[in-house]
C-alpha cells in the first residue's frame, strides 16, 4: 500500500471521529451547561425590613385590640409587607418585619411601607414591643393594659 493512500484513511478515520466527538458535544453541552428553574415569571424573595415608625396608643384595656400603625423601609419598589415575626418572653416582645419582593423587573427606589400590627393582652400589666431597625438596634413602644 501506498503512502500516502494510509495517509489518507488515517486523515478519514480521524474525521469521522472529530465529527462524532463535535456532534456529542453540541448534545450535551445545552443540555448539563446550565441548571435553569423553569420561567413561570414568578421571582419572589423576602427579607427583614428596618421598622422606620411606630404610632398607636401607649394605654388600653384588657381584652381591647388596638392597631398600631408600622413604617418600614424596602430595598426597591417590588417590596410589601411581607408577615412579622414575633418572639415574646414575659411582658417583651420582639418583632420583626418581613418584606416581601414580588417582581422580576423593580424600581431602584427605597420606599418607605406601612402596615398595621394588632396587639391584645387579657392580662394587666406593662408590655413592651421591641421592632428591630436592623442587627441589634430596636425602636420600642411601651403600652399599659389597664
Amino acid at each position: 500500500m501506498d503512502q500516502n493512500c494510509i495517509f489518507n484513511q488515517i486523515t478519514i478515520m480521524t474525521w469521522k471521529y472529530c465529527k462524532l466527538y463535535i456532534l456529542s458535544a453540541l448534545f450535551c453541552i445545552p443540555q448539563f451547561s446550565c441548571d435553569k428553574q423553569p420561567d413561570d415569571g414568578s421571582c419572589v424573595s423576602y427579607a427583614k425590613a428596618p421598622v422606620t415608625k411606630i404610632e398607636g396608643v401607649t394605654t388600653t384595656l384588657a381584652n381591647q385590640d388596638v392597631t398600631l400603625t408600622i413604617s418600614f423601609g424596602c430595598f426597591n419598589g417590588c417590596g410589601q409587607f411581607g408577615n412579622f415575626e414575633e418572639t415574646i418572653v414575659g411582658n417583651i416582645t420582639t418583632i420583626k418585619v418581613n418584606a416581601k419582593y414580588e417582581g422580576c423587573v423593580c424600581t431602584q427606589e427605597a420606599p418607605i411601607r406601612v402596615t398595621s400590627y394588632n396587639f391584645k393582652k387579657t392580662q394587666t400589666g406593662t408590655y413592651e414591643l421591641k421592632f428591630s431597625r436592623g442587627e441589634n438596634s430596636y425602636l420600642t413602644h411601651t403600652i399599659v393594659v389597664q
